[in-house]
């Protein structure tokens, strides 16, 4: 199993030495576009997606991008992004958060990620952990199974008996946290991390809760009791190196992004639980026309001994860390995390068409249309994605949307995904990747 991984990221990461190599660099035509100083944007947060219902908001961004005549304003997404958002749904979502992002900090190589957050969801999703469970479709109380969501819902919400079941993938947790990132230049490219999360969880099921006509039953979290289903510390430690070559990270057009990440949780950062996750990324960016770019993604990621089950639904890239398998940041169509085991595999293809832009009142407006298809799938084990993958077994979603590059570094993205369970809409900041 071991040899097995550390076959795949020997090859992922060589591709850094085998694939051309260039300055990661905006193009002279987006340089004279992108803005200098200091300037804001935001938007009121009115938005739906299918997990969370409709949201309500704010989030409202501050950037320093600096001058033109500085050493980094070509190859930096801004000298500083500062972001604060106050977020709830009608289903009971809560993301609250202040974070802060400063690359090459006060002219050296370091770059500083932190972040607090507040995060609450009264509605979270628990369909079992392991790849026999990702093969199991939805299921009835009485047994039967179904293949779209719409169906599952539709007998819960028009059978008076069936009150009993109606939160049966449900949990309730609360998840306040912190995490500080630092990064530093190796090379231009080549770029490497050290960082911590501390994260105190909080979970609740549904079991018992009375509603109309009946009392909750069992829930699926309850029945299986996984590692960590009372909740816990979750801290752990990060270490990573990656190359990239992109020519802008919040909006790329060209060049290439190779990650892996090393994160350990142990008791003596008070954790509550031991664990270690690998993950590894690549995401490559062609430019098909001056206004059409084709970005494609492959990502792996294991975790293993004792790690609890909220934390094993997580893609840990250097960068950002997103939720997987399920969602619109991995495979959309599905609900979040409707696919969840210690190893899973995502790959994304997406087609970026640039087709109108405009520059009112000082500001700069990108309009993109895009079409997504989306593959992943989840195993036992880490070397079981490549000694037994089981390709008939992965999970597919496709769509597409609109993409809005305010002052190019604020991505705005309506998302509508399908796949063969269910369909979702997104609407909220920053590409799928």
């Amino acid at each position: 199993m071991k040899k097995s991984f550390l076959t795949f990221l020997i090859l992922i990461m060589s591709l850094a030495i085998a694939m051309p190599s260039f300055a990661a660099k905006l193009s002279d035509e987006d340089v004279a576009k992108k803005k200098e100083g200091w300037y804001p944007t935001g938007l009121p947060l009115l938005n739906y997606d299918s997990d969370n219902g409709f949201g309500y908001g704010v989030r409202a961004y501050l950037y320093n991008n600096g001058t033109r005549d500085e050493e980094y304003f070509s190859y930096a997404p801004y000298k500083m992004q500062l972001y604060a958002q106050f977020y709830q749904t009608t289903n009971g979502y809560q993301y609250h958060e202040v974070n802060l992002d400063m690359p090459y900090i006060m002219g050296t190589k370091f770059r500083i990620i932190t972040s607090v957050a507040y995060d609450k969801k009264i509605n979270a999703n628990f369909f079992g952990i392991g790849a026999d469970a990702a093969k199991e479709k939805l299921t009835l109380d009485d047994g039967t199974t179904v293949h779209k969501f719409d169906t599952y819902k539709d007998y819960l919400d028009y059978a008076d008996d069936n009150e009993a079941f109606k939160k049966y993938y449900n949990y309730q947790y609360t998840k306040p946290s912190y995490f500080l990132n630092i990064y530093r230049d190796l090379t231009q490219n080549l770029k490497m991390l050290v960082g911590f999360e501390v994260k105190k969880v909080t979970i609740d099921t549904w079991d018992g809760e009375k509603f109309d006509s009946d009392v909750q039953g069992p829930t699926l979290l309850e029945q299986l009791k996984p590692e960590g289903y009372k909740g816990g510390w979750s801290n752990f430690a990060r270490i990573g190196v990656y190359y990239d070559t992109r020519d802008y990270e919040p909006d790329p057009k060209s060049g290439y992004f190779i990650d892996y990440a090393f994160e350990v949780s142990r008791g003596w950062l008070g954790s509550d639980y031991d664990f270690i996750r690998n993950t590894v990324q690549l995401q490559y960016y062609i430019p098909l026309l001056s206004s059409l770019t084709l970005a494609l993604r492959a990502g792996y990621t294991d975790t293993n001994m004792d790690a609890p089950f909220f934390e094993m639904g997580y893609f840990g890239f250097s960068l950002n860390r997103r939720t997987g398998n399920g969602s619109n940041r991995t495979i959309h169509g599905y609900k979040e995390q409707r696919f969840v085991a210690p190893t899973m595999t995502v790959a994304n293809t997406e087609l970026r068409w640039k087709f109108a832009e405009a520059n009112p009142w000082n500001q700069n407006f990108q309009f993109k249309l895009t079409a997504f298809y989306d593959v992943g799938n989840v195993y036992d084990k880490a070397g079981d994605p490549f000694s037994e993958p089981r390709w008939g077994d992965y999970h597919q979603g496709y769509g597409g949307g609109l993409v809005i590059a305010w002052n190019m570094a604020t991505i705005i993205h309506f998302y509508y995904g399908v796949s063969e369970e269910d369909t979702s809409i997104s609407v909220n900041f920053n590409h799928t990747f």
